[in-house]
């Protein structure tokens, strides 16, 4: 019986609320709710203190981007992306609604001309890959024409459910952005949702 009640349950929507924590986070660790504490920031050494600055003051509109995807993939009961089957992930009938910022992370990112990803490794790019059979490296300079530096923004959310009767973690979401510029358009994308 009640196994019948929680399947015929209505899914029902959230709007997206972020729970503002003030405790200072004095290790800049990771955290969860029960932590309470302000968000691990991480600041990688190719941006220049006048980008750094850009990108934070921009943390608002990065939080209103944030929630327009909560809410559109997680949060709208007509989302045709969530399932209210028994053992779905993630669950609508869980999710409060609620959230907040577990790490934020501004760095660089690099590309080709084709879109692939470098990264920096012994004061060089470098693209590795794998092609079925071995991984392969390919190698740029620093300053090569070939490459586009970007700046780039992780926001590392985490949702909470109320599974068990009491408000706990339930899902995290990482977004990531990429911007020719700082002043760039923001756009974010889904990198990945998982159980926290």
């Amino acid at each position: 019986m009640d196994f019948l009640k929680l399947f015929r349950k209505k899914k029902e929507g959230a709007r997206p609320c972020r729970i503002v924590f003030e405790k200072e986070n004095t290790e800049n660790t990771y955290i969860t709710l029960e932590d309470g504490m302000k968000p691990r920031i991480d600041r990688d050494d190719c941006l220049t203190d006048q980008e750094y600055q850009a990108l934070t003051a921009r943390w608002e509109e990065m939080l209103a981007l944030a929630e327009e995807i909560l809410w559109r993939n997680y949060l709208n009961p007509d989302s045709d992306d969530l399932l209210s089957e028994e053992d779905s992930f993630p669950d609508i009938r869980y999710l409060t609604g609620n959230y907040y910022v577990g790490d934020v992370s501004y760095g660089c990112s690099y590309r080709d001309r084709d879109g692939r990803a470098y990264h920096i490794k012994e004061g060089r790019l470098r693209h590795k890959h794998h092609n079925g059979k071995e991984w392969l490296e390919e190698w740029q300079e620093l300053d090569s024409p070939e490459i586009t530096r970007r700046c780039r923004i992780l926001l590392s959310l985490s949702l909470t459910g109320n599974e068990n009767g009491t408000e706990e973690d339930y899902m995290g979401l990482d977004l990531i952005a990429e911007l020719d510029t700082p002043d760039s358009p923001i756009e974010f994308e889904i990198l990945s949702h998982d159980v926290i």
